[in-house]
């Protein structure tokens, strides 16, 4: 089961700021002598959030507790809308064919004019009925449900889908795409509390979420 948990859920005062969020990579350190050898075992880093509110009312410290409760705290996923890193635009992605694909993974570049860069594939895509994304094949837009289908949570476009496929890719086509996507997410700890600000009804929860590979 998945649940949005956003900004948009609600939206009052204090729910999207403070947020830190931390970058984590996995390194494989052996030192022998005064030597040093490292070994990069993750292609991409894993995110952290932890959210810290400066206060929330009752209605949406009760909603807050009904995500972390339906989650059965850390044990199911669910969808984190990171404001920002939200989007793909149509210069941070991009896939050449071999040829004869008829499916293609949607997928970002971070820090693409860069040397040390990572791709990220994106598997839970802002539906198109909230944000509708943009499709290209060599700079011609392709349309949904017409010339490809779109999955919104695999990330995967079919190209031999729709009612007018553009079928399997050619050789040297090249995909660019424009959209928006959420991060996988759980909760780091099966334990959640929060504060009683006196003399208001105002709340001061602390969490921590973790970016989920699936």
């Amino acid at each position: 089961m998945n649940v949005v948990l956003s900004s948009y859920v609600v939206p009052e005062y204090g729910l999207r700021y403070p947020v830190e969020m931390e970058f984590l990579w996995a390194t494989d350190v052996v030192s022998y002598g005064l030597k040093r050898q490292a070994n990069q075992l993750w292609s991409r880093p894993k995110r952290v959030w932890t959210i810290n509110w400066a206060g929330l009312k009752t209605a949406s410290r009760n909603r807050l507790n009904e995500i972390f409760n339906r989650a059965a705290g850390r044990y199911r996923t669910f969808y984190w809308l990171d404001r920002d890193d939200y989007a793909c635009g149509l210069t941070e992605w991009s896939f050449t064919a071999v040829g004869g694909e008829t499916t293609t993974q949607l997928g970002k570049n971070y820090h693409p004019t860069e040397t040390e860069t990572w791709s990220e594939d994106k598997k839970a895509i802002v539906p198109g009925t909230t944000y509708a994304p943009t499709v290209k094949i060599n700079s011609t837009i392709k349309i949904e449900g017409e010339h490809f289908t779109l999955d919104d949570a695999t990330g995967i476009i079919n190209w031999a889908g729709g009612t007018s496929p553009n079928g399997a890719l050619t050789t040297g086509q090249v995909v660019t795409a424009d959209y928006q996507f959420y991060f996988i997410v759980a909760f780091s700890s099966d334990r959640h509390k929060d504060s009683l600000i006196a003399p208001t009804p105002l709340y001061r929860p602390s969490f921590i979420l973790e970016e989920v590979v699936l």
